[in-house]
């Protein structure tokens, strides 16, 4: 009697563990088909108004119609974004909530060694939403042309010339230092809390490095110029990541919507307005592209004290 009860329960827990695998191939899909079931957030970690915000809520309400599920934009400013970005990696992994994260993201993974997380083991990537270029700006009066007048005028005037930027170690600075790199010249940088533009339309300031977003009022009044730079343009990027624990079916149906938003002339035009071009990419895509950020700016870290 003992022996065929045991030899019954065991069979019976076989078949449980048979349907436990079973279900479990099926889950992924399953999960990927009923998500979301509740509103998706998309966390960011600057002011209202900054290029992050702007974008978030340019797909808020067609990615709302895609999912089926409201989208929220919310934000925890602070620390070039490094609170939001500690903050959603926590978050439950169940792609409800997104980060916009920025090129500045790269930047801190390469030059700060005591972040609370790590950008490429936190997070999973879900598509690039835009690419913009950064701007180097002079005053409307300014003699400076293109870039090559203010690399002739550096070259013979070595420390000389000055350029603002957003802050020690920003993209911003990373950027005027990656042209003082490649042209073989040295401009003073000058740290500003994101007033280097009017500073520049003022006479103050020789140069800026910027985005397009907070400068085009200034460029639309004629109050500054963005130099022609064919040679030393750097490209920079916004995207949605989610905590890297995420179901990879989730991942991809996150990837797939955004793209498809990315795709509506309505959504493109506002971003091609904002200086933004809009571009959509894979998760893995988008992977390998903040993996190369994070070895260029460790490579031109290495070359100068951005401390100095």
């Amino acid at each position: 009697m003992l022996p065929s009860i045991a030899s019954h329960r065991i069979r019976r827990a076989g078949a449980v563990l048979a349907l436990a695998i079973a279900g479990a191939t099926l889950d992924a899909p399953a999960m990927a088909q009923a998500f979301p079931s509740k509103p998706v957030t998309i966390w960011h970690g600057f002011i209202a108004g900054g290029n992050p915000d702007i974008v978030s809520r340019m797909l808020q309400n067609p990615l709302g119609e895609r999912l089926g599920q409201p989208v929220l934009v919310d934000m925890k400013p602070g620390a070039a974004g490094r609170i939001a970005t500690a903050f959603v990696s926590k978050l439950p992994a169940d792609g409800h909530n997104m980060i916009m994260i920025t090129g500045g993201d790269g930047v801190l993974a390469a030059t700060v060694k005591d972040l609370p997380y790590d950008l490429l083991r936190d997070y999973a990537f879900v598509s690039t939403t835009s690419l913009f270029p950064f701007l180097i700006l002079v005053s409307a009066d300014s003699p400076y042309k293109t870039l090559a007048d203010v690399i002739e005028a550096a070259k013979k005037n070595p420390g000389k010339l000055s350029y603002g930027h957003s802050g020690v170690a920003s993209t911003l600075h990373l950027v005027g230092e990656l042209i003082n790199d490649m042209a073989g010249i040295r401009m003073t940088h000058v740290p500003y809390k994101g007033t280097q533009i009017q500073e520049v339309a003022a006479g103050r300031l020789d140069l800026a490095v910027s985005v397009s977003t907070p400068a085009m009022g200034l460029i639309k009044a004629g109050k500054v110029r963005v130099l022609a730079v064919k040679g030393y343009e750097v490209i920079s990027w916004l995207g949605l990541a989610v905590p890297a624990a995420t179901p990879q079916p989730v991942v991809e149906k996150l990837s797939a919507e955004v793209r498809e938003v990315l795709k509506r002339e309505d959504v493109a035009s506002r971003l091609r307005a904002s200086g933004a071009n809009p571009q959509g990419t894979t998760p893995a895509e988008f992977r390998a592209r903040v993996a190369a950020d994070i070895d260029k700016w460790k490579r031109l870290a290495a070359k100068v004290n951005l401390n100095e």
